[in-house]
């Protein structure tokens, strides 16, 4: 038995495993899919919102602000890099003007800094904001963050000490009595609380527990595009239309940590919480609301598309909640990211610290590893005399070594499949989409799982990257 069971390993989770890691409680993370991160949080804008949207009074508001908080000390401390290049929220109308007055008392009441700027003073700091701009807020401390980055930090951090990660594992059952016994097709684990943090799939893991609870989460699909790192410069922020109580933060303009520039999403109800496809009229709508909040981009400059699902709450609240030492940590779409510290921290405090009493310990800290392409020639000629095939190059696009991803499969959290070291180094995110590189990652993997390459998987179960031909007869 252990003291803790957290079931998913979303930014949610791995945020969760990583606070309990801190104290002396034994700690179980049960994840569905093969690899971390691999829904909510694998499709995202990177964001961490300043905090003055969410309605007041609202966890969200809470929690978004105190998040962004934490992340200034988590970042630096376990190595993930994070860009403070503020947002701009732009109004072209004197009704919209009004909306920023509104957004302006949220942020003077909770403490979140800004200035207003007229027509002039916006365009001199994003030169591309449409010209119809009339007024701006700006939030100087709006910032990016890779998600994956933080989450594979957060979750290696947690197995260094002591956390127990299990993937590959839906749960699929939970009794209750004295203590909690969750099943899945490889096992029964037995804990005194249980931590639900399974995304597009907390609602059922919830029911599990309590058939009676109602339905209360629907899901909404965003569609994005990309650019080349090469047109970062044409953002300096992140830009934000007026927001919209129907549709949320709206189609966005985000200048990346990774140096992409990035757009959207539109925001549209779906019944099926995996349908994650892009689709033309999705992407049109993008492309059409761009022209609201800055000069537009040619088409010709997109090198990539895709789309995320959120799980929406009937409350438009995050649910953090306790049935008798079963937790529910669901709905959390945005700002989920910016909020995933603090959500973690609200739990300890206000749940898991009454039952469970945890002594914190102290805790050494594997900082993340840095990207080939940051390193100084001395660093990268200390690396290569380590070995070699630190100097052997697999993806031009984002300066990824053959060693890089060997490490990468046998790392305290391996990754098993394309997506999974795409996300962990990202080969396959640059110009080419993988046109050079995947081959090659496709033929380490096979090598360091000891696997034929036909059973490479690009992402989730069934998804073999290669279809394996077999000899064929006259």
């Amino acid at each position: 038995m252990v003291d803790v069971i957290v079931i998913g390993a979303g930014i949610v989770g791995c945020a969760m495993a990583y606070t309990l890691s801190l104290t002396n409680l034994s700690v179980l993370v049960l994840e569905k899919n093969i690899e971390v991160l691999d829904e909510v949080s694998s499709s995202n804008s990177g964001i961490i919102h300043a905090g003055y949207d969410p309605d007041e009074g609202s966890l969200k508001a809470r929690l978004n602000v105190r998040g962004a908080q934490l992340y200034q000390e988590w970042c630096p401390r376990l190595g993930v890099e994070r860009l403070q290049c503020g947002g701009l929220v732009i109004a072209k109308a004197f009704d919209e003007m009004e909306a920023l007055e509104a957004l302006k008392v949220k942020a003077e009441r909770r403490g979140i800094p800004f200035e207003v700027l007229n027509r002039e003073a916006a365009l001199a700091k994003e030169p591309h904001l449409t010209p119809e701009v009339i007024q701006a807020l700006y939030f100087p401390s709006v910032a990016v963050i890779m998600p994956w980055a933080m989450g594979y930090a957060l979750i290696t951090n947690a197995v260094h000490n002591g956390v127990t990660l299990k993937t590959d594992e839906p749960v699929i059952g939970v009794t209750s009595g004295e203590y909690f016994t969750v099943k899945t097709p490889k096992g029964s684990y037995d804990a005194k609380m249980v931590i639900n943090c399974a995304g597009l799939g907390g609602d059922g893991v919830a029911r599990l527990h309590d058939p009676s609870l109602p339905q209360r989460l629907y899901f909404r699909k965003g569609e994005y595009q990309i650019t080349d790192k090469f047109d970062g410069d044409y953002l300096n922020h992140v830009i934000y239309p007026v927001p919209s109580p129907i549709f949320g933060k709206g189609v966005l303009a985000i200048k990346t940590v990774e140096g992409n520039v990035m757009f959207g999403p539109n925001s549209q109800r779906i019944e099926d919480p995996y349908d994650n496809a892009c689709t033309s009229e999705g992407l049109a709508e993008v492309q059409r609301k761009l022209p609201q909040i800055i000069v537009p981009m040619p088409l010709t400059r997109m090198i990539r598309q895709f789309a995320g699902v959120r799980p929406i709450s009937v409350t438009k609240d995050f649910i953090l909640e306790d049935k008798n030492g079963w937790v529910n940590a669901i709905g959390i779409d945005s700002p989920g990211l910016a909020s995933a510290p603090a959500i973690s921290e609200y739990l300890m405090n206000t749940f898991i610290v009454p039952r469970l009493n945890p002594v914190p310990i102290e805790r050494s800290v594997l900082k993340s590893p840095k990207a080939l392409h940051t390193l100084t020639p001395e660093e990268r000629n200390q690396k290569i005399n380590l070995h070699p095939d630190y100097g052997r190059i697999v993806c031009v696009c984002e300066s990824v070594a053959k060693q890089d991803v060997v490490d990468a499969t046998h790392g305290l959290v391996p990754a098993y499949t394309l997506k999974g070291i795409k996300r962990r180094l990202r080969p396959g995110s640059g110009r080419c989409q993988g046109g050079f590189c995947e081959s090659r990652i496709v033929e380490i993997l096979a090598q360091e799982l000891h696997i034929d390459p036909s059973e490479v998987l690009y992402d989730t179960t069934g998804t073999q990257f290669l279809t394996k031909i077999g000899d064929s007869h006259d």
